[in-house]
């Protein structure tokens, strides 16, 4: 399997009065996206203010992640957000041109990457 090539990390400021329906919004958006093909990982993360989630997503290449946009999942997502979020999410795209992984991740030993 060859390395993931982007990865989404997006901010969502949800309401924290309705942070449990954000965040149950975002898990339907994490089932659909995960049976799509190229989607690698959609891990929904709480964040330490209330209200405060952050998504992540990796994806085989951006082909995949445009295609994920173009789902009914995504829709439904995108109709349903706006009035959960107290402003605008923060989203930052990566295109991942290589990736290291410890051989011992305990503790990381600098010289056993590879």
């Amino acid at each position: 399997m060859s390395e993931p090539a982007v990865l989404l990390l997006a901010e969502i400021h949800g309401l924290a009065g309705r942070a449990g329906e954000l965040r149950r919004l975002l898990q339907e958006l994490r089932d659909a996206a995960e049976g799509e093909p190229g989607c690698r990982r959609f891990s929904v993360l709480a964040a330490e203010a209330p209200g405060e989630l952050v998504l992540l997503a990796v994806w085989d290449d951006e082909p995949a992640l445009r295609a994920h946009y173009a789902t009914d999942g995504y829709r439904r997502y995108r109709e349903q957000v706006g009035p959960l979020l107290a402003r605008p999410s923060d989203v930052v795209v990566h295109r991942i041109s290589s990736t290291l992984h410890p051989v011992d991740p305990n503790p990381p030993d600098p010289g056993l990457l590879g």
